[in-house]
C-alpha cells in the first residue's frame, strides 16, 4: 500500500506549526505550568455554572445516554467531568497535574458529583491492551494535543479506549486575541480536522462560544503566567506593560474572556479504509 499523500501533508503541517511555535516560546508547557495555573483555570471553567463544559456536553449529548461511560483525557479541574457526570453513568478522568487533580476532587465534592474516577497520569503512560481498551462509549481530549509534535499516535490511542465515539475539543485561533496567541497558533482545529478526514474519519464539528468575566487582578495574574512560560522572566517594565494592556481592555473593573472552540467528534466504528497505489 502506498503512502497517504493527504495525511502526509497535514501531518507535516502540524509538525511545522508545532516547531515554529516552539522556536518562539521559552518552553513547551509541562505539568508544572498547569500546577501553577490550576486555581485560576478552575475559576474560569467554573464560571456561569460550568457553562463551557455544559456547551460541550450539548454538542455531544446526541451520542450519549444515561448508561454511557466516558473517558476524559486532560480533565483539568473538572471542566467536563462535572457537567457530563450529571447526565451519564460514569466519567473516568485523566489528569497528570497534581493541583488540577486536587481541584477536580474539590469541585466535584462541591457539586455533589461522585460518579467519577481519577487517574493521575499523562496520556502516553496509560496502558494499552488492558481494562481501558474499548471500555468507554465516548473518549474526549481537550487542551492536550497542541503540546505534542507527533499527534497521530495519540489519536490512535484514544480510539483504542473507545467502543463508539471520540471527540477532540480544540480552540479556534483568534490571532487578534492576546489570550489565545500562546497556544492557538498551532491551528489545532483546522489541521486535526483535515488529518482525521485524510485517515477515513468523517468527523462532525460543533462550535462552542465561551465568555466569562474576571477581575483585573485575575486576568493580570494569568498573563504573568503566560509571559513567564512563553517569553522569559518578567521584569518590572514587562509587568507594567501587561497591567496597562489589561486596564485598557477592562470595563467597569472587569475583563471579558471570549474564546471559540471546535468540538470535533466521530464514530470509530465508521472508519473508512483508504488505499493508495504503490
Amino acid at each position: 500500500m502506498g503512502e497517504n499523500p493527504s495525511f502526509s501533508f497535514w501531518n507535516t503541517q502540524w509538525q511545522e506549526k508545532f516547531s515554529e511555535r516552539v522556536r518562539h516560546i521559552r518552553a513547551n508547557p509541562q505539568v508544572d505550568y498547569w500546577d501553577k495555573r490550576a486555581r485560576d483555570f478552575s475559576a474560569m471553567r467554573k464560571s456561569n455554572g460550568y457553562d463551557y463544559g455544559r456547551k460541550v456536553y450539548r454538542a455531544l449529548r446526541s451520542v450519549l445516554d444515561a448508561d454511557s461511560a466516558m473517558l476524559d483525557i486532560g480533565a483539568g479541574p473538572g471542566s467536563f467531568v462535572i457537567p457530563f457526570a450529571e447526565h451519564i453513568k460514569f466519567v473516568t478522568a485523566v489528569e497528570p497535574s497534581h493541583e488540577m487533580a486536587n481541584l477536580l476532587r474539590e469541585n466535584a465534592a462541591e457539586a455533589g458529583i461522585d460518579n467519577y474516577a481519577l487517574i493521575e497520569e499523562i496520556m502516553q503512560d496509560l496502558p494499552i491492551g488492558g481494562e481501558l481498551d474499548a471500555a468507554f462509549d465516548l473518549v474526549t481530549v481537550s487542551l492536550v494535543f497542541w503540546m505534542y509534535e507527533d499527534v497521530w499516535p495519540l489519536i490512535s490511542q484514544m480510539e483504542t479506549y473507545s467502543n463508539k465515539y471520540c471527540a477532540i475539543v480544540a480552540e479556534i485561533p483568534d490571532h487578534k486575541n492576546p489570550r489565545s496567541a500562546s497556544c492557538c497558533d498551532v491551528e489545532e482545529f483546522q489541521i486535526l480536522y483535515n488529518m482525521l478526514i485524510s485517515q477515513g474519519r468523517f468527523a462532525n464539528v460543533s462550535v462552542v462560544d465561551y465568555r466569562c468575566e474576571r477581575s483585573v487582578e485575575d486576568e493580570l495574574q494569568y498573563r504573568r503566567f503566560a509571559y513567564e512560560q512563553y517569553e522569559g522572566d518578567i521584569t518590572p517594565a514587562a509587568q507594567e506593560k501587561l497591567r496597562r494592556e489589561v486596564l485598557a481592555e477592562a470595563r467597569d473593573g472587569l475583563c471579558t474572556v471570549a474564546t471559540r472552540s471546535a468540538v470535533i467528534w466521530w464514530d470509530r466504528r465508521d472508519v473508512v479504509s483508504l488505499s493508495y497505489g504503490s
